[in-house]
């Protein structure tokens, strides 16, 4: 199992030796973070970046940021919008193994993806957002998702949504994922809908219907992830509670509040990912640093190696 953002570099570069490097697609670069975390990963071996944007434009911010692009491809795209979707062609036709966001909204970024004409997204799969945090007050990573597809997840969302964040995890070497569902209360409130509706999904769970990972709700955050404040409050028969992997939030307004929260003050180390689709998307946020991108860049490069 994977506990560290050091020992996911480490397991990427082994499995680069066996295979090859990654061709990563960054879409729209215009300097900044984005563009010096992808040129970092190139050197270091971890990807071969492919940039697809303004030529003119891509080389002129590199050259005013000091940073070298003349040896890397660029594919010219002359907005925003044909970046998008020719980076979806060159996913979809195996041209690229996943794909980084630059600078390009979030939002207007999912609704390409999701959309059918993209195709980027199979009928009857979940696109989401996972965030990996890494903090010495925790004993081992945290999945924190989905702050920044899905923003008032239906039940089949949320379902697709953990078994997404369970996939991941998987990958990263946890047989059986504990998923906890957040709420601001562990017990079931008909006056609190989500408390109704993550109580039929962990139910599902314990029925077998939900494969692939253990599913607790609704839990508090604090009894998620901390087995004496679970046990103080009576829950004491819980495979989740205490031991949570994966933290699946109501909301998109909660998941990106923890993500940042996490990031600007607990000092988490982080990366993000956009997955479920034709290919891995390394994601960004302004808060994010560039050892932040980084990591999200290596964590798609390892998840396409599989």
């Amino acid at each position: 199992m994977i506990k560290s953002f050091n020992e996911l570099k480490e397991k990427t570069r082994a499995k680069i030796k066996d295979k090859t490097v990654p061709k990563m697609g960054m879409i729209y670069p215009r300097g900044g973070k984005c563009l010096k975390a992808a040129l970092q990963a190139a050197d270091d071996g971890y990807i071969t970046p492919i940039l697809i944007g303004h030529k003119v434009e891509i080389e002129s911010t590199a050259r005013a940021a000091n940073q070298d692009v003349i040896k890397h491809k660029i594919i010219e795209a002359e907005n925003l919008k044909f970046a998008i979707v020719k980076a979806i062609e060159m996913a979809k036709a195996g041209d690229v193994d996943f794909l980084l966001k630059g600078c390009v909204d979030t939002t207007e970024l999912v609704n390409v993806l999701i959309g059918k004409e993209s195709g980027f997204l199979s009928k009857g799969k979940t696109l989401s957002h996972i965030g990996i945090m890494q903090t010495p007050k925790y004993h081992k990573l945290m999945f924190v998702t989905d702050s920044a597809v899905n923003a008032s997840p239906k039940p089949t969302d949320t379902i697709g949504i953990v078994q997404n964040a369970s996939s991941l995890a998987s990958l990263m070497g946890i047989e059986q994922p504990k998923a906890a569902l957040l709420a601001a209360v562990e017990a079931i409130y008909p006056a609190i809908p989500v408390t109704m509706e993550e109580a039929a999904i962990a139910k599902m769970s314990d029925r077998g219907q939900i494969k692939g990972c253990f599913i607790d709700g609704p839990l508090s955050f604090d009894v998620a992830i901390d087995a004496e404040v679970a046990h103080s409050k009576g829950i004491t028969n819980s495979k989740v509670a205490g031991d949570t992997d994966i933290f699946v939030c109501p909301s998109m307004e909660t998941a990106d509040g923890v993500y940042k929260a996490m990031v600007m003050y607990a000092k988490a180390e982080a990366a993000g990912i956009i997955f479920g689709g034709a290919v891995p998307v390394a994601s960004t946020y302004a808060v994010d640093p560039i050892a932040h991108i980084f990591n999200s860049i290596v964590l798609a490069a390892y998840v396409t190696l599989h």
